[in-house]
């Protein structure tokens, strides 16, 4: 279990990394014209010097990725129903995920804020209906099977 534990960390905080860096990139697209800028000119000012703000950046999207790598664990609790999974899953990842993409990357109004919260939830909704139809045709399957199995034994 710790062996685990530590691969979803480490494993989390170098996808995080990556997919931060993914984002930056198609942010620097929207507002860099055409040169690459490696923070937000709005979260730069929070440091004294970039590096300091680009570290910081990268540390984050790494507490964003690890954030979703254990709380992954979750799904795997057996005595909690799908729904309540999702629904820790998601306050533990909006606790970490919000405030972060909102410090970096994000203009502070209350619209862009409502926007980041509504396509949170939105692909939470999507992610939640897909993966309860899979769970009920791969339901549907078990139980067929098991049904198979019956009618093989009742001969």
């Amino acid at each position: 279990m710790r062996k685990d534990i530590l691969t979803r960390i480490i494993g989390g905080f170098l996808i995080g990394i990556v997919m931060g860096q993914i984002v930056q990139f198609f942010v620097s697209m929207g507002i860099g014209q055409g040169n690459y800028v490696w923070v937000v000119p709005e979260f730069r000012t929070y440091f004294t010097d970039e590096i300091s703000a680009i570290i910081t950046q990268i540390l984050l999207t790494g507490v964003i990725g690890i954030t979703f790598a254990l709380a992954a664990l979750i799904f795997e609790m057996a005595s909690w129903g799908m729904l309540k999974q999702y629904f820790v899953h998601f306050f533990i990842t909006a606790m970490i995920w919000i405030p972060i993409v909102t410090l970096l990357w994000m203009p502070k109004t209350i619209a862009n804020v409502f926007s980041l919260v509504a396509s949170f939830l939105g692909t939470y909704i999507v992610t939640w209906v897909l993966q309860y139809r899979f769970s009920q045709r791969d339901i549907e399957k078990i139980n067929a099977i098991l049904i198979n199995r019956g009618e093989e034994h009742d001969d």
